[in-house]
């Protein structure tokens, strides 16, 4: 009797360990599972970052390009600008007198005091907002006392998206 119950035992022992290592193995299956899960989330990851910073690279690329084109825009604008004083201060004393209607000085005068003096990052904001709200591009250089060029170039700018 002693024997059966003893067999019974190891039986019951051997059947429990079968299965706990068949428990294991399916924990094993599913760990496996998981690591390649994992890895193919990681290489998924790794993709979409690429990508993004590539995205990034082009976008940087494209402002370095619009800034250096404004830059070069301005210098052209100032160079054109500084050849017009040039050649005002030379034909200035031949042929008529040009000092012109006081009463015109007068309004040129209260209207350079009604522009606000404002820094440029309000100014391309205030640019932006009038250009929604469908002025063209004259009537906002004149308002905002800008280059008809610049204004094209902030409002190409902001169509690209790049500002």
């Amino acid at each position: 009797m002693f024997l059966i119950v003893w067999r019974d035992r190891r039986d019951l022992k051997h059947r429990q360990l079968t299965r706990d290592i068949s428990r294991l193995e399916e924990i094993v299956a599913e760990a496996a599972q998981h690591k390649k899960d994992m890895a193919e989330m990681l290489s998924a990851a790794k993709r979409q970052t690429e990508q993004a910073v590539s995205r990034m690279d082009n976008q940087l690329k494209q402002v370095r390009e619009s800034v250096a084109s404004l830059e070069q825009h301005l210098r052209n604008n100032r160079n054109n600008k500084e050849r017009g004083k040039e050649k005002a201060s030379k034909t200035q004393g031949r042929g008529k007198s040009r000092s012109g209607n006081p009463k015109q000085k007068e309004r040129a005068a209260a209207k350079a005091d009604k522009v606000p003096k404002i820094d440029d990052g309000e100014k391309y904001a205030k640019l932006v907002e009038l250009a929604e709200q469908g002025l063209s591009t004259q009537e906002i250089a004149k308002q905002l006392n800008l280059g008809y060029d610049e204004v094209e170039l902030v409002l190409e700018l902001k169509r690209k998206n790049i500002s």
